[in-house]
Order: C-alpha cells, then sequence, then structure tokens
C-alpha cells in the first residue's frame, strides 16, 4: 500500500510539472511597462510567444513574418510578445526602436529583453535563437517551432492560435 500512495504522489508531481502554465514577466524595453504572461492570458486570448535575437537573420526575417502575420489577423483575438535574447541591451533596444518608429501604433506589441533583471520566465534554456510558442487560452503551450517559419507552418499556427 506504502508503494501505491508513493506512486500515486510521484505520477502527481510528475503531471502537475509537465502541465503546469509557463510563466513569464518583464517589461517592455520601450515603454517601461509591465508586461505578465498570465495577465495576458486573463483576456481570454491565445499568446503567439516569440523568442528571437536581433542580430539574427533567420530571426528578423521570422520576426517581419509574425509582425505582418499579426498585422493581417489581430482581429482573430490573439497577442504577440516579443522576447530579445541579444546579450547586448544596446542591440535589442536600437532594433525595438527601428520597429517601433517603423510601425504603426495599432500595429506594435510587447518586446522584452530577457537578460534584463526583472524578466523571469519558465521556458529554459532555447536550443535555438528563433523560438516561437503558442501558448492557449488555458495556459498550454499548444505549439513550438524552432528556426526558420516555414510555408507550411503558417497554417498550423493559425489553426493553434484560434483552436486554443
Amino acid at each position: 500500500m506504502k508503494k501505491f500512495w508513493l506512486s500515486a504522489l510521484w505520477f502527481s508531481l510528475i503531471c502537475s510539472s509537465v502541465y503546469a502554465a509557463p510563466t513569464l514577466q518583464g517589461r517592455d524595453v520601450i515603454s517601461g511597462k509591465a508586461v505578465n504572461l498570465a495577465q495576458v492570458r486573463a483576456k481570454d486570448q491565445t499568446v503567439l510567444l516569440v523568442f528571437f535575437k536581433a542580430g539574427c537573420t533567420t530571426c528578423v526575417y521570422n520576426f517581419k513574418l509574425i509582425r505582418e502575420f499579426y498585422k493581417a489577423n489581430k482581429a482573430s483575438r490573439f497577442n504577440v510578445l516579443g522576447i530579445g535574447l541579444d546579450s547586448k541591451p544596446e542591440l535589442f533596444r536600437s532594433y525595438a526602436e527601428l520597429v517601433r518608429a517603423t510601425t504603426p501604433k495599432d500595429e506594435q506589441f510587447p518586446l522584452l529583453w530577457r537578460p534584463d533583471s526583472v524578466h523571469q520566465d519558465s521556458f529554459g534554456e532555447l536550443k535555438n535563437d528563433s523560438t516561437v510558442f503558442v501558448i492557449g487560452k488555458n495556459g498550454e503551450i499548444t505549439l513550438t517551432r524552432e528556426g526558420v517559419i516555414q510555408d507550411a507552418d503558417w497554417d498550423e499556427i493559425w489553426t493553434s492560435l484560434q483552436n486554443n
């Protein structure tokens, strides 16, 4: 009987850690406004979370496509958060300022800098400088893409954003 309870406890711990909603909090690099993934999700919206480096060609390409995707589909009740992975704050801030200056205000979304002292998240070490997650309304990661986003990936991203 003791083995059963230990096994049940172990299983419970594993399941709770596997299905725990990811966390993320930080501040927008330009406005300084606090951003919290749980608050964004609380608006009953899915979230497209984009980790990228400003100095990475693949990342900048993906980020441009994601901005265009957001612009074309923003009425579909999802949010985008961009998280910079650059080690030098001035490189990321320059990129963020360029994006803000060249993007209409209603098409902008928060840009956070991961190495910022106030930034915390539960995404662990990323294998690729360009990584995209879709976080469903229930808080679960419903889709992950690393590297260049392929044409076929957009259908899955769209479906994941709509069905969660």
